[in-house]
């Protein structure tokens, strides 16, 4: 079944970019079945009713609450990449289940300019994709110090550094409460990796430094792994 996210008070009445993806790429037709989201949790299932050159119409015929559980909320605080990597990240992400993800300007960060609707679009579309319930909150690029001053808002704070040999991820997790964390940070730092005064500032602002293993990851990689990690010791 194809999903939609669609602004509660617009529901059951679909605009933009959707329009011409069910008319021309999914080719659907009046009476074909479809389901729409608000954000917040809630699925309608829909038939179409009417299509027009800027809107289809449908009509409701159920809706239901999905319960999400007591599950851990994780957001990735991303150092920007080079070239379209951010996108693939925000892509992967989103399907991996973060709940938010900041772009995060660093010392070696090579940034030509924030594309906020851009990757807004590629988080909604990986997660009507990937048949989630909510949309990953793209923040607006923030500095390095900025996300450090975040880390009293979360139940734990993790950086990924190459340096870092003892303490592995999964030795953090396994040490936690049963019913904690429920919110997680990660820091993940770009193709250069963190320099020593950054991964130093982080670990006083009282962000813990983690080894992901014998292998340095790419910074695509790692944001994907750790997600992919929390899943399996928590689910």
């Amino acid at each position: 079944m194809h999903r939609f996210f669609v602004d509660k008070e617009r529901i059951p009445v679909i605009t933009g970019s959707d329009v011409h993806h069910i008319k021309h790429v999914l080719r659907l037709k009046v009476g074909d079945e479809l389901e729409m989201l608000d954000g917040t949790g809630t699925v309608y299932s829909t038939k179409i009713s009417e299509i027009k050159k800027d809107k289809i119409t449908c009509d409701i015929t159920a809706s239901q609450r999905l319960e999400t559980g007591n599950r851990r909320l994780v957001t990735v605080a991303q150092c920007l990449p080079k070239a379209k990597k951010m996108d693939l990240i925000i892509q992967k992400c989103t399907e991996l289940g973060a709940d938010k993800i900041i772009p995060v300007l660093s010392e070696r960060s090579i940034s030509k300019g924030e594309k906020l609707e851009r990757w807004k679009k590629i988080a909604k579309e990986a997660a009507e994709q990937s048949g989630r319930s909510s949309i990953p909150d793209i923040a607006p690029l923030t500095k390095f110090s900025g996300v450090l001053k975040m880390k009293n808002e979360y139940d734990l704070a993790l950086i990924p550094w190459e340096l870092e040999k003892e303490t592995t991820l999964k030795k953090i997790l396994s040490t936690q409460p049963p019913d904690h964390p429920s919110t997680i940070l990660l820091l993940i730092g770009p193709e250069g990796g963190f320099s020593k005064d950054e991964a130093e500032l982080a670990g006083s602002a009282g962000f813990i430094p983690i080894s992901l293993g014998p292998r340095i990851l790419r910074t695509e990689t790692a944001g994907m792994a750790i997600l992919s990690m929390i899943d399996y010791e928590y689910s």
